[in-house]
């Protein structure tokens, strides 16, 4: 969930985050807890320490006014290190939605890993589950209110719908025509399941009219 974040960006200096940083460090109370969290490369979480992403942003500030007064080893360039306070907060904004955290929650809330090598071989299914979406699936409608805890998002889980229609048609198309129906579906910002459905509509539709215009 916090990975992912950022599009997966170090919030510090913009390379891929492969760590979990604690944004207000444990040792000045800091919970040890996922709204804490923010998605960081491994130089930059060392580099930052045991600072507030704040003080660190200031402390780099002072180094180039004051060289050698040591506040900071190896700062940024000031048009990097100048926006991280800003960038801190529009991911803990994200990580914060309720709707994105309850979807990583019920897709992935029960992945289990051991190790950080675990923890990564996650990590890159769900990015390839996220890229085959054409947009965010908690920002999709639900298929149906429900009480459970349960994912009823129309991207992902559009099979539990009251009226879903589960079944599996063959289909024989060719590799280009395969990826000429996906980017179709990208570009008109729906699932593949979705396009299809629309598709069989408009089919059905057409012959109703067809047949009307046969009994007129």
């Amino acid at each position: 969930m916090v990975l992912t974040a950022h599009q997966g960006l170090c919030v510090y200096c913009g390379k891929s985050a492969t760590t979990l940083d604690h944004e207000e460090p444990v040792k000045d109370n800091g919970a040890d807890i996922w709204w804490n969290f923010v998605p960081a490369c491994e130089s930059c979480n060392k580099r930052k320490s045991k600072r507030t992403a704040k003080r660190w942003a200031a402390d780099m500030d002072l180094s180039y006014l004051f060289p050698k007064a040591g506040f900071s080893t190896k700062p940024m360039r000031p048009q990097v290190y100048r926006g991280i306070p800003g960038r801190v907060e529009r991911a803990q904004r994200e990580i914060a939605d309720t709707d994105r955290r309850d979807w990583f929650r019920h897709h992935y809330g029960k992945e289990k890993h051991t190790n950080k090598a675990g923890m990564f071989e996650v990590l890159e299914r769900c990015e390839a589950e996220l890229k085959s979406y054409p947009h965010k699936p908690w920002t999709t409608p639900k298929v149906r209110e429900t009480k459970a805890d349960t994912c009823v998002r129309w991207m992902c889980c559009p099979w539990k719908h009251p009226d879903a229609w589960v079944f599996a048609p063959t289909m024989i198309l060719a590799s280009k025509e395969r990826e000429a129906f996906r980017r179709a579906a990208y570009q008109t910002q729906l699932g593949e399941g979705e396009l299809l459905v629309e598709l069989v509509k408009r089919y059905l539709a057409e012959r109703r009219r067809d047949v009307g215009d046969l009994e007129s």
